[in-house]
């Protein structure tokens, strides 16, 4: 309870409107002042959902776009609030309110409430959060960050089963190379350090609001998106798999698109930092040459059909035996075995996805599907068939 008695404090360093909640929602404290805006008073309603989850805060969004942080200590549970992390445009929220059948006095009214709220970025709402958590625990923490390796390590499987679909359904030759440097993200992870990360993670969005679509989640969405796509771009342009670093982004942009909350919104983008990481960091840890990595990207985005050497070498204005020893030196791999492990690499992806032998061989570019068995069966010690029973008997 001495916290509790110390919240008008809290409430005059942040400048938002403070009411504390008992078990049973009754307000039993309740803090403003002509600084502050305060509009909504169902209170049961706002809080419902929040509640459900039994999660220590949870960011919420009012009808209007407004937001609230619920904080929950002991037995209380404190709503902070309401601010807004989007810039108003009044023709988007116009529009809203036309469909709503709102007067335009109340309009008027609603617009001028939502202008004089305090705006504050995704960064600053981070810590809001770490200055809110430490008043009531006395922990510096990031709350924001907590499931943030977990997910990464369970969206890294769910990348793999999404990959084997957009091995089969997506023309890789029109959009490989589309991808641009754009560094201002990427420093960091460029870095490869995962014990740096929640530096990175810090400085990533810092001051950013978003741009303007009249929703606050769309526009975290839509900021998140941007992410991902230059999180994709630095992992290629470091030497990360380019059917991965772009399956992989399709995959976060997709658990964007399911998110309801703020905080889920950041936490998968905290996550895709994470796995980016992780993977530009195993990429650097084989000190590839820039020249070897352009010719494994190569190799990559031209799988689907039968490499030799003589071409790679033309390709890169190298000798043959030059690119040998390169090879060899960097990799610890003849060419030919590099480019055949690739492939069978690909092939066990497109077997667990059900695709049949004959399919597999025409799309990886082999001779035919006996030549393609033969292949795999010395390499991995089974048949294609065999493979495919064991890997759905495993799943």
């Amino acid at each position: 309870m001495k916290r509790l008695k110390m919240i008008k404090s809290l409430h005059i360093c942040l400048r938002l409107p403070i009411i504390v909640f008992d078990e049973n929602l009754e307000i039993i404290e309740e803090y403003r002042s002509n600084r502050t805006t305060v509009l909504f008073s169902d209170y049961e309603n706002i809080l419902h959902d929040a509640l459900e989850s039994h999660e220590l805060f949870n960011f919420i969004s009012g009808e209007l776009n407004d937001m609230f942080l619920l904080y929950n200590f002991e037995n209380f549970h404190i709503l902070f609030g309401p601010f807004k992390c989007n810039h108003i445009n009044k023709t988007f929220f116009n529009k809203d309110m036309k469909k709503l059948k709102v007067s335009p006095r109340d309009q008027e009214l609603l617009y001028t409430y939502l202008e004089e709220l305090p705006l504050f970025s995704t960064s600053e709402l981070r810590d809001i959060l770490i200055m809110v958590h430490y008043f009531f625990s006395g922990e510096i923490k990031d709350l924001m960050t907590d499931k943030v390796h977990f997910d990464a390590k369970k969206y890294s499987t769910e990348i793999t089963d999404q990959r084997i679909e957009y091995l089969i359904s997506q023309n890789f030759d029109s959009n490989m190379y589309l991808y641009l440097y754009e560094h201002k993200i990427l420093d960091y992870v460029r870095a490869g350090d995962v014990n740096k990360l929640r530096d990175m993670v810090f400085k990533l969005s810092n001051g950013v609001v978003p741009a303007v679509t009249g929703d606050s989640l769309r526009s975290e969405k839509n900021y998140s998106i941007v992410v991902f796509e230059k999180l994709s771009q630095t992992g290629i342009e470091l030497g990360m798999d380019i059917i991965t670093a772009y399956s992989s982004r399709d995959l976060f942009i997709k658990k964007t698109e399911l998110s309801t909350t703020l905080d889920e919104i950041l936490q998968v983008r905290d996550a895709a930092i994470v796995y980016y990481t992780n993977e530009v960091n195993e990429v650097s840890a084989k000190h590839l040459s820039p020249l070897i990595t352009s010719i494994v990207q190569y190799i990559n985005t031209n799988m689907y059909r039968p490499l030799k050497v003589k071409e790679l070498a033309h390709q890169f204005n190298i000798s043959e035996s030059k690119l040998r020893s390169l090879f060899k030196a960097e990799l610890g791999s003849t060419v030919q075995d590099f480019i055949t492990d690739r492939k069978i690499s690909e092939a066990k992806l497109m077997l667990k996805s059900n695709v049949t032998t004959n399919e597999v061989a025409y799309t990886l570019g082999f001779a035919d599907a006996s030549h393609f068995s033969r292949v795999f069966k010395k390499l991995v010690g089974q048949t294609p068939k065999q493979y495919q029973q064991t890997a759905t008997l495993l799943d």
